[in-house]
């Protein structure tokens, strides 16, 4: 499975090597995933106006574990550090410390994204070297060894601050009526947020000609925020297994969240393309895609939620059963 937010990967990462535990509910949240449009009209994935108290209280709502916000943004970034390094210094095997930081500044990295700046979720443990960390990556797959003082000067930059550390011994599985409960709270059926603040971007945008040249920018980070669209299929395939349906019908969805992925980087090449020519006829195009993808959401949710009341009616049997 594709991975679509770092939070998010983080904190599944143990979840997924507990017997009995699954992961793929908590993604439920992932596929409308708060992000903001700045002042000046630019689309992020982090703001100040962001923060990740929905997925903290949810985390501890299925599993069973607390998520303690360690970084405090009334201290300064130095006091900060120092909670850190006691943290990782100190921590039992079953705790777990997550740090954001600047991940392009750590060039070794692939940033796929090319963003710069780059907060990302990370988790830490310290080595046998006190001048090195262990450094682990679920969201990109990644893990290794680096200079602590590389890791410390990424945290240290100015556009991040975040951190959170729990304790994995009390993981507990999702009961049906809190995988019920939060499926019902993360399904939007009657709107799709990022399309609908893509399309407000734009049309903004066209109101004044002058501002055609800032659409690079203002959708720079779409195809961040697009990937998120793949936690669809954690969620089809948390079902599909469930109701133990054929293999194909869910090859079929997976081509459709692909589409719909992709379907954003079309609508930023077209975005770039109208900036560089000022060619007011490429906007039709433009709102004609953007109606598309609104129609492909809407379809791949009504799907899932077909699927969801099919596991649900599944589960209430079983337990008449018992």
């Amino acid at each position: 499975m594709i991975k679509v937010h770092c939070f998010v990967s983080c904190v599944c990462e143990v979840i997924k090597k507990t017997k009995g535990v699954d992961h793929r509910p908590y993604y439920f949240g992932v596929w409308d995933a708060d992000f903001d449009v700045l002042d000046n009209g630019v689309l992020t994935y982090h703001s100040d106006q962001i923060d990740h108290d929905f997925f903290q209280t949810w985390y501890e709502m299925l599993y069973g574990i607390k998520l303690y916000k360690w970084y405090d943004e009334k201290q300064s970034k130095q006091e900060n550090i120092n909670k850190l390094l006691g943290l990782v210094e100190n921590k039992s095997p079953h705790q777990h410390v997550m740090v954001m930081l600047d991940l392009s500044m750590l060039p070794e990295r692939e940033n796929k994204f090319h963003q710069r700046p780059f907060p990302h979720y990370v988790m830490l443990e310290s080595t046998e070297n006190e001048e090195e960390w262990f450094m682990y990556d679920p969201d990109f797959r990644w893990e290794g060894i680096l200079p602590k003082e590389r890791i410390l000067a990424a945290i240290q930059e100015p556009t991040v601050k975040g951190g959170y550390y729990f304790d994995s011994e009390t993981i507990i599985a999702p009961t049906t009526e809190t995988v019920e409960a939060y499926f019902n709270t993360c399904i939007k059926l009657d709107c799709n947020p990022l399309t609908d603040a893509v399309t407000e971007i734009m049309k903004k945008s066209i109101a004044g000609k002058e501002r055609l040249s800032k659409l690079p920018t203002a959708l720079k980070q779409l195809p961040v925020i697009a990937i998120r669209k793949y936690a669809y299929e954690h969620a089809f395939a948390f079902f599909w297994e469930a109701l133990g349906r054929e293999e194909e019908g869910f090859d079929t969805w997976c081509d459709e969240i692909e589409r719909l992925v992709t379907g954003y980087t079309t609508i930023q090449y077209r975005a770039m393309k109208l900036a560089m020519t000022q060619d007011l006829l490429l906007v039709e195009n433009i709102f004609v895609k953007l109606e598309e993808q609104n129609q492909l959401e809407f379809k791949i949710k009504q799907g899932l939620q077909e699927c969801f009341q099919a596991w649900l009616t599944l589960q209430h049997k079983k337990e008449v059963m018992l």
